[in-house]
């Protein structure tokens, strides 16, 4: 896995609420149909895969969010990316300050580490 990355989708005409989150969970429904590896925060969610894989999945939440009725959007992406070699994954990341969620377990059916 060569690349990392970070989308915050950011829902511009909203008009509530509930109306982000809406629109937020049809993005993030795109990510998990991505098949990648993932993981939701509450800002951004964080996807690992290969470089192209990753590129493809950004236009992809774009689409996911204008087909879900949003006019207007803003993203921040942010990218890890290693040509020749492996970026440090979620779990060696972040894995230490989440040991009880089943996504950090690697034993765990669904897991993303």
């Amino acid at each position: 896995m060569n690349c990392s990355i970070a989308i915050q989708y950011l829902p511009m005409n909203a008009g509530s609420d509930d109306e982000v989150c809406r629109v937020v969970d049809e993005v993030i429904a795109a990510i998990d149909a991505s098949g990648l590896d993932y993981y939701v925060g509450p800002f951004e969610t964080a996807v690992e895969g290969d470089l192209d894989s990753c590129m493809a999945l950004i236009k992809r939440c774009l689409e996911a969010g204008a087909r879900a009725g949003c006019a207007e959007s803003a993203s921040y992406i942010k990218i890890s990316y290693r040509p020749d070699g492996d970026v440090m994954t979620t779990e060696h990341k972040i894995g230490k300050y989440h040991q009880t969620d089943s996504e950090f377990d690697s034993k765990a059916e669904g897991a993303v580490a």
